[in-house]
This record gives structure tokens, C-alpha cells and sequence, in this order.
């Protein structure tokens, strides 16, 4: 009953999946009430897009002649082609592809097709176990030896035989348009090209890509489905793929142009450091030879340049502030941030910790090692995990504090503190926490969020405001260079 030839290998794995994947069980359960063939055209849909080349069966039952329609449109169209290179041989991608395209095929059908769809198939089944009959009915004549049960069977055998050539005349030959089909399947697989990409995104928060490639496909599946059933990290999802390439930019281009100041001037061929009156050679048809020779033999005078980066880095700690008044989108965003930052940690090595504090009595910390990717399942939580209580910023500094301190080259952190209120803090706190930042020499970066207050410039190294978060270029491209 399949359309696209699939060896054991490929069922086993699309089986696995669905095995761990609600969302799958649940379209398919629904979609083979209206269509009984459903779960073959689901099959044929996964082993279409994770095979590099698809080829189909030659014998085709016309019960399931639709499906090879809609898989042979499908892969005629460009939409198919991006996905396909998203979902080629890639067991978690194809699944999430074939769950979407299942899903609008299904919705997409009208009501007369599915029943035309489902009365071929019945008809064909009935078909088929009278045809079984009369094989049995032929066999069992074959072997009786009394004349009198070979004509009783034969008889039998005949009105079955009507009955057989009655069903066939009644299997209606369904039309089937290529148009229509094409415009169904181009918008399935636009969406769930649209699916698989956001999926990937998700799946590069902070965590090193080779452990994602090391993850079976039901674990994906898992953590897809966790995500895409919280409107929370559906929202976070959308922003923080962005979040995450603009930091990793970000860090690339201070590792390209981190000596920014300029000292003196030197020999060399460095064009992004010569001086204008050395290009200006290039001006004069007459010069120009005397500059590619300068060029080639590294005498173009040049400036010099020297930068003040920190050659040691130390931990990142990120406080969120949980006050009932960061819900919604302040706590989204400050999220992103935060897996943006994770991203950082990472790719640099650095020990990683997560503050999210409300009033006095409310702190949870998670801490991330250097020497290993963060578990998905701790990163959940942190996304997930919100107090919605009061403001206190003393409780969460201290703690900020010991999470430098509990490593044994603590010196040189960063700390970022996401807030949009505001709370008094003691002279005598701000006494010892300035003893601390100068004896661990750690930085505070406060990004006050739609607020205004003077009170985090007291404990604060650098202070950002973002007053819309659809315009936070100028806080990201300072944060993203800790």
C-alpha cells in the first residue's frame, strides 16, 4: 500500500518517531477516520523527504493512485526542493515535515474527496477479500475428491466471481486535479519549512551543534513538541535564533577588529590599515605600479593599531529580574538575551550562570560548565521558570557573587542585570559589594528595560536602557561584546 519504495531500516525509524511523538500519533489517528489510507500516505510523505532520491514503486494499488499524485506534485515544485534540503537524511526534520504537510493536506481536502477517497478504499477492501475467497473456493475444489462437493463449491465459487465483477464495476474512477493538489502541496511545504527552520533555530540555544547531531530523533521530538506546546518558548524561539547569530557576529568581528585605537604608523600591506596618501597611488595610472610593487614587497606605510581587550575572561552570570511586572514580553526578550549570552559562554569557554530573582525570598539559580553544553532539559526549566512576585536586587548580587567565587579562577567576570523596577539598596551592601567587584574585578552591565531609575547606577559598571524591544540594536551590539 505504499507509493515511494522504503526499506525496513526507514519504516523502523518512522515508526520510532511517531512512537514518541503525540502530535503525529494525533494527526494520524485523525486523519485515518476520514482517509483509511492515511498512515501509508504519511509513510510515503517521511520517506520522500528524508531519502536523497525518492523513487516509487511500479505497482500501485488504485485505491492509493491519489497519494502517488500528490507525492509526484510535490516533488515537482521548488517549496519541495528547499525543504528537501532541510529534511534529507535527517530522521527528526523529516518527521516534524511530514506532521505539518500531513496536517494541511488534511485540512486542505474537501469533504467530497475524502468521501470519494474512503469509499474507493472500502470498496477495494471488499474487493480484495472476495477475491480471497474465491482463491481459497479454487484451492479447496483442487483437493475435494466427491463430484458433488466440487459442484457445490463451484457454484459457490460463481455467484462469488459475480460478486467479484459487480465490485469492480462499482469503484469509481476518481478525479483527481494536478492543479489543485500542486497549490495544497506548495503551501504545505512552505509551512513546514517554516517549522523545520524555527525547530533548528531552537535547537542552537547555547548548546553545541555536535551534541544536537548526537541526539536521537524521538528526544528531539520530545523537546519539539515541549517547546512548540508553551506559547512562551514559541515566542522566545522566534527571537532568539536572531539573539544567538547576532551574538556569535558580534564576538567574530571583536576577535577581527579588536585593536581599534591607532599608536603609530608601521610598514606592511595591511590595505584595511594604509594611510589615504598611499592609495592615493592608485589614482595615477603612473603610480600605480610603484604601489603594487610597495604592496608586494609589505612597504605601504600603514597604521599601527592597539586594542585594550581582556586577555582572560571569567564567568558570565545573568540576573533576570521576576517581578510580576517583567511577564510577558520584558520576560521574553531578557530570555533571548540570556541564550544569546549562553551562545557567548560557550563558544568562549566560560562558566555560565542564570539568576532569576523577585522579592527578597524569591532566587533560583542555575549554573552551565565550560566543559560541557548545557542539558536541555536544565535550559528548559530556565526558560520556563517565572516568580511574578516583588523586587529585591541585594539577594540576587550576593548570589551573583558566589557564583564567581565558586570557581577557581573567579576573576574577570561579567555580570548582566535585566530589570524594570527599581528597589533601595543599603549603604552598607553597597559598601562590600564594591570591596568585592574591586578584589574579584568583575564587571555589572544593567539593562534597564522601559525604566528609569538611579539606583543601578550605584552598583552598575555600564548602564543601557531599551525603551522598545523592537529596536534594541544599540543595547545588543554592546552586550553581545562582553
Amino acid at each position: 500500500m505504499y507509493v515511494v519504495k522504503h526499506d525496513e531500516y526507514d519504516r523502523l525509524a518512522f515508526q520510532n518517531v511517531k512512537k514518541h511523538s503525540e502530535k503525529l500519533q494525533k494527526t494520524e489517528k485523525e486523519a485515518t477516520k476520514e482517509i483509511p489510507t492515511f498512515s501509508y500516505l504519511m509513510q510515503d510523505m517521511y520517506s520522500c523527504l528524508y531519502k536523497i532520491k525518492p523513487i516509487f514503486y511500479k505497482k500501485i494499488p488504485s485505491s492509493i493512485l491519489f497519494h502517488k499524485t500528490l507525492i509526484e506534485q510535490m516533488m515537482k515544485t521548488s517549496e519541495y526542493k528547499k525543504l528537501h534540503e532541510l529534511t534529507k537524511l535527517d530522521e527528526f526534520s523529516s518527521a516534524v515535515a511530514t506532521t505539518t504537510i500531513s496536517q494541511v493536506v488534511l485540512k486542505s481536502l474537501s469533504e467530497q474527496q475524502k468521501q470519494e477517497l474512503k469509499h474507493k478504499y472500502e470498496l477495494e477492501q471488499k474487493l480484495k477479500d472476495l477475491q480471497d475467497k474465491a482463491n481459497s473456493l479454487k484451492d479447496l475444489i483442487r483437493r475435494v475428491k466427491s463430484k458433488k462437493d466440487k459442484k457445490k463449491l463451484a457454484k459457490t465459487l460463481v455467484e462469488i466471481q459475480k460478486q467479484i465483477q459487480k465490485n469492480k464495476e462499482q469503484i469509481p474512477q476518481q478525479k483527481i486535479d494536478p492543479g489543485q493538489i500542486r497549490r495544497i502541496i506548495r503551501k504545505a511545504s512552505d509551512q513546514a519549512k517554516e517549522e523545520v527552520e524555527k525547530l533548528q533555530d531552537m535547537f542552537g540555544w547555547g548548546v553545541d551543534p555536535g551534541q544536537m547531531q548526537r541526539m536521537p530523533a524521538e528526544e528531539k521530538i520530545k523537546l519539539a513538541e515541549r517547546i512548540m506546546s508553551s506559547s512562551k518558548l514559541m515566542r522566545i524561539a522566534e527571537i532568539a535564533g536572531r539573539f544567538q547569530r547576532l551574538a556569535l557576529h558580534k564576538q567574530e568581528t571583536k576577535i577581527k577588529h579588536g585593536r581599534d585605537e591607532v599608536v603609530d604608523t608601521e610598514l606592511g600591506n595591511d590595505l584595511a590599515r594604509v594611510v589615504p596618501s598611499e592609495l592615493a597611488y592608485l589614482i595615477n595610472p603612473a603610480t600605480k605600479l610603484l604601489f603594487y610593487r610597495k604592496f608586494v614587497e609589505k612597504e605601504l606605510l600603514q597604521y599601527r593599531l592597539s586594542g585594550t581587550e581582556k586577555q582572560t575572561k571569567g564567568p558570565i552570570v545573568v540576573c533576570i529580574d521576576n517581578s510580576g511586572s517583567m511577564e510577558g514580553q520584558r520576560e521574553i526578550w531578557s530570555k533571548a538575551v540570556m541564550l544569546g549570552l549562553l551562545t557567548i559562554a560557550q563558544k568562549q569557554k566560560r562558566n555560565f550562570a542564570v539568576i532569576h530573582f523577585g522579592s527578597a525570598s524569591e532566587i533560583a539559580t542555575w549554573k552551565f560548565s565550560k566543559e560541557n553544553p548545557p542539558a536541555t532539559n536544565k535550559l528548559m526549566e530556565v526558560l520556563e521558570f517565572f516568580f511574578g512576585g516583588g523586587t529585591d536586587f541585594e539577594t540576587p548580587l550576593s548570589n551573583a557573587i558566589d557564583c564567581i567565587r565558586s570557581e577557581n579562577d573567579f576573576k574577570k567576570a561579567d555580570i548582566v542585570f535585566i530589570t524594570d523596577g527599581e528597589c533601595s539598596i543599603s549603604d552598607q551592601f553597597l559598601g562590600k559589594f564594591e570591596q568585592e567587584k574591586k578584589s574579584l574585578e568583575f564587571q555589572v552591565y544593567t539593562i534597564l528595560v522601559d525604566y528609569y531609575t538611579d539606583t543601578v547606577k550605584k552598583f552598575s559598571d555600564t548602564v543601557l536602557h531599551v525603551d522598545d524591544l523592537e529596536d534594541d540594536e544599540e543595547v545588543l551590539d554592546t552586550i553581545y561584546q562582553i
